[in-house]
């Protein structure tokens, strides 16, 4: 069996996911805005995790963002047990892979990675309300405190995405690449 070097990448689920995971991985590691207490903007790692789950789908998209966030946690927080950091790692990223729900729908790119984002953000939240709780102050300036910061970084991180995608462009790539990654080569494919 010949394979040509173009066919290679055409169709192929497990190589792209494990492309798209390490990719995310290693632009997790890009920050160009790290906050004192823990958040991070990064070079689109949310959006490239959530594309596992709009090529493949919500199951294949929840499952590659769990894996994720297990593999981020074990790469950041070797040896050590952090309770706060191993919940918001775990669930936090691997709901970016719900976004992949919205995989067929109309607008599926900007509705599925939207609504990856808003469910990590929610999580971030109630993980700074319950697990850095400050007893100085009230319930409401906690969760105050909370939405702000990990708006913060999540939110920065989500609207340069989300202008990113308006982008024709952009947009064009990831849906040039999602046809790549769930259909076979065919040789008299010129353009997409």
């Amino acid at each position: 069996m010949n394979i040509d070097n173009r066919e290679y990448l055409w169709n192929r689920r497990w190589l792209w996911v494990a492309i798209l995971i390490v990719s995310s991985i290693l632009l997790s590691y890009l920050k160009p805005l790290k906050l004192q207490e823990g958040g991070e903007v990064t070079y689109l790692s949310m959006l490239v995790i959530f594309l596992v789950g709009y090529f493949y789908g919500g199951k294949a998209g929840i499952g590659a963002a769990f894996l994720y966030g297990i593999l981020k946690y074990v790469l950041d927080y070797a040896f050590v047990v952090n309770v706060p950091e191993l919940w918001d790692y775990i669930l936090g990223y691997g709901l970016l892979g719900f976004g992949g729900l919205f995989f067929h729908s109309k607008n599926g790119l900007f509705k599925g990675y939207a609504f990856a984002v808003l469910l990590r953000y929610i999580e971030s939240v109630w993980n700074c309300v319950w697990f850095y709780y400050q007893p100085d102050i009230s319930i409401i300036q906690n969760i105050r405190y909370g939405l702000v910061y990990c708006g913060g970084y999540i939110g920065t991180e989500a609207v340069v995405t989300l202008i990113l995608l308006c982008i024709p462009q952009v947009r064009e790539v990831i849906e040039y690449l999602k046809f790549v990654a769930t259909h076979e080569y065919e040789e008299d494919l010129d353009t997409f």
